[in-house]
């Protein structure tokens, strides 16, 4: 995603307030990022990140289109 944003390491390093090196160990290795980095790093590269609960006894029904918010509704 990085690449497709046209962001050099470097580039990312320093909005992240990382080290170039940095961002070539997480590339090499995701699993290093802390969840706050992560997150971080999402919000730089403009990529949203959605929760779902699995269980199937939860599940979201579609935005009421009379709700002004369009919020979706959650049924238990």
């Amino acid at each position: 995603m990085r690449k497709s944003r046209k962001l050099s390491q470097k580039d990312l390093a320093l909005r992240l307030g990382v080290s170039q090196s940095r961002i070539a160990a997480i590339e090499r290795n995701p699993a290093t990022v802390s969840a706050g980095q992560l997150l971080t790093l999402l919000n730089i590269l403009e990529v949203g990140l959605i929760l779902r609960d699995q269980r199937k006894s939860v599940h979201l029904t579609s935005p009421d289109p009379a709700n002004k918010n369009n919020d979706a509704k959650v049924e238990w």
